[in-house]
């Protein structure tokens, strides 16, 4: 996938979704993710019950979500 279209995906996406995306950056954006954070992502699909995930942050871990905070800003 081209960068150009990856940004007009993220542009789309964001207008579909303006409340999801401030939560993202406030919470992602800012001070970013501190060692420690735990970070659960749940997904329900339609028809399906709701299955979850999480993950808790270790130093390792900085250097992605420091470039995350980067991309999404």
């Amino acid at each position: 996938m081209s960068v150009m279209k990856v940004v007009n995906e993220r542009r789309a996406f964001i207008d579909n979704h303006p409340e999801f995306f401030h939560f993202v950056l406030e919470q992602f954006g800012g001070e970013g993710m501190p060692e420690d954070t735990v970070i659960e992502l749940k997904v329900t699909r339609p028809g399906q019950e709701t299955v979850s995930s999480e993950a808790r942050l270790v130093d390792s871990d900085m250097k992605l979500f420091s470039g995350l905070k980067d991309m999404i800003g």
